[in-house]
């Protein structure tokens, strides 16, 4: 009985691991696997099979010479943290923007425990973060990102890596987030500003009582109150988020 192993498909399939490991593992979509390490590997490597069997690609050309195997895994760890910044900066905008409000609403001053992260996290920026994750599963957003891991494969082969950096790509990813941080949660801000100024004009009426002690509560419900009023706005946000994702992929790897 003899065993036929195809050099160049087992190829394929590592640099592929190697591209799709620096996605899903750094991504935070897969954060609440973050403790089972093993079944992302798992997750990963199943992922790349299916998808080198699935999909018509050049097989690497170059047998099991250890300089072109260290080139291509260097240049598909590079092109899957390139593909895996814009997924950081698409849902950094969902932090960002939850900072934004902790710090304006006063419930920066506290922070909640994040058995994820084990560290603290400030409320609204975990609040948002796991909302964001829930709608772009709602959204059949893992669809699109899994067809998303397959373009990349037929733009660019398993073990060539990219011709140069897109530094402007990158730049303008990196200043989209905070655009659509702001879009995010604007209605609230415009809300806790009027609040600040009726809150001032107060102060200035009434100087003997303390604003600070009056201000926090008042502010709290405030941004509590209308961004429940304003929840239903999120979607068309969360959806420019997700489709920036996608668009920075495509400028990658184009």
């Amino acid at each position: 009985m003899t065993l036929n192993i195809d050099i160049a498909w087992l190829l394929a399939v590592f640099y592929t691991t190697l591209r799709l490991g620096a996605v899903l593992l750094m991504s935070p979509i897969m954060s609440g696997l973050g403790g089972l390490l093993l079944v992302r590997v798992f997750l990963v490597l199943g992922l790349s099979v299916m998808l080198v069997n699935s999909l018509d690609l050049p097989l690497p050309a170059h047998g099991l010479e250890l300089g072109p195997m260290i080139a291509g895994a260097l240049l598909e760890l590079a092109l899957g943290i390139t593909l895996a910044f814009g997924v950081h900066a698409g849902f950094a905008s969902f932090t960002l923007a939850g900072k934004v409000l902790d710090i304006q609403s006063g419930l920066g001053m506290g922070s909640v425990y994040d058995p994820v992260t084990r560290s603290s996290a400030p409320l609204f920026g975990t609040m948002l973060n796991m909302v964001a994750v829930v709608v772009f599963f709602a959204l059949d957003g893992h669809h699109a990102f899994v067809r998303g891991l397959a373009y990349s494969l037929q733009q660019v082969a398993p073990g060539s890596g990219l011709a140069a950096l897109p530094a402007e790509a990158v730049v303008r990813q990196f200043g989209l987030m905070f655009s659509l941080a702001v879009s995010l949660v604007i209605p609230v801000m415009l809300a806790l500003l009027l609040a600040e100024a009726a809150l001032a004009m107060v102060s200035r009426v009434l100087p003997q009582i303390n604003m600070f002690v009056i201000g926090v509560p008042v502010k709290i419900v405030v941004s509590i109150v209308v961004l429940m009023l304003t929840a239903g706005s999120l979607g068309p946000a969360m959806g420019r988020v997700y489709s920036g994702i996608f668009r920075y992929w495509e400028q990658v790897l184009g």
